[in-house]
């Protein structure tokens, strides 16, 4: 995994200090490319962290014998040996990267290239031949690729610092803050930062250098694959088993040391279980306390992990992490490696533990999409409650069952965590279809949107039109959390890996596998008596301990109920003062939302997280 950056510009940018600013994505070589075309400045800039061919053959810019086409790449592509030798077999080489492979597909096949990879990739290709530059992300969106188009420039970068660093002004785009408070991050392809976007997965941007105008082509859309349409039971675990088996082993293509997050739950221990008998690889592990564990309501990730690890005698290490972590100095640290804004507890145990593994390993695995996949979240479960339940009782029954549910408090008495989504069905339960979005965002609805005057209609109607009414509601789901809540999972883990220069990988997010999961029936993922991700449990249930199958799901996270649970901590690390600057924040609900928080009437640790992350990241970058 690298950084990579670039533009065409009428005028000269700041390119040394785009670079500058993805150093850590690269920190083993720095290469750049500049030109003249059609009047137009033309920078392609790149940041190596060598993974594959650690000579300097595998610098780049790359460039055809021709040199009339050069390629700046981010990521792997897993089966271009497969590739190389079906169309590249009579061709000579200078290096033993797949970035040349690339290269050179693209030179046969032209842009259609890009559909036979299997790969986590951020491309820009240059060609002088049609005067245009093509930028290309991988089908889930796995490596980041942002764009900013105004006027005469179009710059782009895997960073935004980068497109800021070479000259582009840094605004405020208010109409995503209400957006934002509600996921915790800006979904889809919008940015908090006016006129600065995600390209979207699966995609690829040609821009016309002379014309100065471009367009964005969609190349792949999950479907429903015709071979999984009739497989049994059984034959669905097979296919499963083979795919992950398969998908693991391709991330292992690598000339430096791998390891593995472990955390004691099933995605990561499928992972270690096709890694087992390799004693070189290390896996990683969050341990927290245990007065934040009882704070949290959770269970203890580090008691499984260890566990497992001694039983199949893995290379296991720990970092811990809690209360003491979440200090404003590593709050602001985490924010200014993430740049495009994310409220998530995960991210500051995920920068931790990638620091520490950095000593060690500069590839990391993750079971990360595993849960949007499977069906492995709370939120499916309130889902099919909503779904298969409640929607079909009569008005007056469900409003009173929603109403009794509602008045469970969520941040106090036993059983914190069913507490919570005992509530959040209960008051959304008889909402119109855009309530399964609210079962499945972090947090509270009515709270998050509380806190800032925005245009509350245009977040409902963004929600309801992933959930039409006939559709089926799991298909419905599926491409609002691939398109969503996955966007925000995928950014975190490539931001906090890269602030410590090491790339993660997740085998779960294999395109094919998501064409399964999105090809097998519900009843395969989720079952109506309560079983999450059924088939992957079935699948390895002879193959993994039972304290691993059957343990209750713990969130990976920083403790923040824990941290939150002190008034003057929050006070503290919120600062009213700043929220007093902006007319449209009212102080009046945040007050209200940290006294329900602390009385333990509500649970409103993720929506003060976000305003304290707001804080910080705005002061770092306005």
């Amino acid at each position: 995994m690298c950084g990579i950056a670039g533009y065409v510009s009428s005028k000269k940018l700041q390119d040394a200090a785009m670079l500058q600013c993805l150093h850590h994505r690269g920190p083993d070589h720095e290469g750049s490319y500049s030109d003249i075309i059609n009047d137009k400045q033309v920078f392609l800039g790149h940041t190596r962290l060598s993974i594959l061919d650690l000579s300097e053959d595998g610098n780049q810019p790359m460039f055809s014998n021709d040199k009339q086409i050069a390629i700046v790449f981010n990521g792997e592509i897993y089966n271009f040996q497969e590739l190389k030798k079906k169309y590249l077999s009579n061709q000579g080489f200078h290096s033993k990267t797949d970035t040349e492979v690339v290269l050179k597909l693209y030179e046969k096949l032209g842009i259609d290239f890009i559909n036979g990879l299997n790969g986590d990739f951020a491309i820009s290709i240059l060609d002088k031949h049609k005067g245009k530059l093509y930028l290309i992300r991988d089908r889930v969106g796995v490596k980041p690729l942002y764009y900013y188009h105004e006027n005469d420039k179009l710059v782009f970068a895997s960073e935004i610092k980068s497109i800021l660093a070479a000259g582009v002004k840094a605004e405020l785009n208010e109409d995503e803050i209400l957006n934002y408070f509600v996921f915790k991050y800006s979904p889809q392809q919008i940015t908090l930062y006016k006129n600065i976007l995600r390209l979207p997965p699966a995609s690829y941007l040609e821009y016309d250098v002379a014309k100065n105008s471009f367009s964005i082509c969609k190349y792949w859309h999950v479907e429903k694959n015709k071979a999984y349409a009739n497989l049994s039971y059984n034959d669905a675990q097979d296919c499963l088993f083979e795919l992950l088996k398969d998908s693991t082993q391709m991330r292992l293509l690598a000339d430096v040391p791998i390891g593995n997050f472990l955390s004691g739950g099933l995605d990561s221990s499928i992972i270690a279980y096709f890694l087992k008998d390799r004693n070189d690889i290390i896996h990683y592990c969050a341990r927290k306390s245990e007065s934040d564990l009882k704070k949290e309501g959770t269970t203890s990730d580090y008691y499984y992990a260890e566990k497992l690890a001694k039983e199949w005698n893995l290379n296991f290490h720990h970092a811990d992490i809690g209360s003491n972590e979440a200090s404003m100095e590593m709050i602001r640290k985490t924010l200014f490696y993430s740049d495009d804004l994310i409220a998530d507890g995960s991210q500051i145990p995920s920068y931790l533990i990638t620091k520490d593994a950095a000593k060690t390993s500069k590839v990391i695995l993750s079971g990360m999409g595993a849960d949007e996949l499977f069906l492995g979240y709370a939120g499916h479960m309130l889902t099919l409650i909503s779904s298969q339940y409640l929607d079909k009782l009569p008005d007056m029954l469900s409003n009173g069952v929603g109403s009794i549910a509602a008045k469970v408090n969520q941040g106090k008495g036993k059983f914190l965590a069913y507490r919570r989504y005992i509530h959040k069905i209960g008051k959304y339960c008889t909402y119109p279809n855009y309530k399964y979005a609210l079962f499945n965002i972090v947090g509270d609805f009515d709270n998050s949107c509380s806190v800032y005057t925005g245009n509350k209609e245009r977040v409902i109607d963004m929600m309801s039109a992933y959930f039409p009414k006939g559709e089926d509601v799991f298909d419905a789901l599926f491409y609002f959390e691939l398109e969503n809540f996955l966007v925000k999972n995928l950014h975190y883990t490539d931001r906090m890996a890269m602030a410590n220069s090491v790339e993660c990988r997740v085998p779960f997010l294999d395109h094919r596998i998501v064409e399964f999961a999105y090809s097998i029936p519900r009843n395969f993922k989720l079952k109506s008596n309560g079983q999450f991700k059924r088939i992957l449990k079935d699948t390895f249930k002879v193959k993994l301990p039972d304290y691993i199958l059957n343990r209750r799901k713990a969130g990976f996270g920083m403790p923040l109920r824990s941290i939150f649970s002190n008034r003057d901590t929050i006070y503290v690390l919120l600062d009213r003062s700043f929220f007093a600057e902006f007319p449209k924040f009212s102080l009046s609900n945040m007050d209200k939302i940290i006294e329900n928080h602390i009385s333990g009437k509500e649970d409103n640790s993720s929506i003060i997280y976000a305003l304290i992350s707001f804080k910080e990241w705005y002061k770092i970058n306005f």
